[in-house]
């Protein structure tokens, strides 16, 4: 088996195992968004950050900036409130940010409309009462498992 098809693989454990294990926990706890989850007691910010900060340092050292992404989630968690302002401000545009500075540096644009689509109806959703309490957490899913995708698939 080469190299290439061995980082596919660890990046789709690590990053769909976290997408997986979030959203069981947030079914399980009754929660409606991965932030909610992952800040409900001070074990899961443990644990969850531990998390995150594996699989935003292995996607940076594989030259992926989103992995910036997962860090500033990591170091920014929701448990803690005087970081709630940088966690759903900054960390969680962040990710996008450089998941669509990987699109453009790797010349896939066709994925960057799946992914401004996807941005602008959790941004709604983020910003109406309504929608924030049903579409968050589904587009939270969304967008990190295309994100996923897309970086499984151009993994070099």
């Amino acid at each position: 088996m080469n190299t290439i098809k061995i980082k596919k693989i660890i990046t789709g454990v690590l990053v769909f195992g976290f997408i997986i294990i979030v959203l069981v926990d947030a079914l399980l706890q009754g929660k409606k968004s991965y932030s909610s989850t992952m800040g409900m007691d001070i074990n899961r910010v443990y644990f969850y950050t531990f998390f995150l900060l594996t699989i935003g340092c292995w996607l940076l050292y594989h030259r992926w900036f989103v992995g910036i992404g997962f860090l500033a989630l990591a170091a920014f968690s929701s448990y803690f409130r005087e970081y709630l302002f940088l966690h759903n401000y900054f960390a969680s545009i962040l990710i996008y940010v450089m998941i669509v500075l990987d699109v453009v540096l790797r010349r896939e644009v066709k994925w960057f409309i799946a992914f401004l689509v996807i941005g602008i109806i959790q941004g709604i959703a983020f910003q109406t009462p309504l929608l924030n309490n049903y579409f968050v957490g589904s587009m939270e899913c969304l967008a990190l498992s295309v994100g996923t995708v897309f970086v499984i698939k151009n993994m070099r």
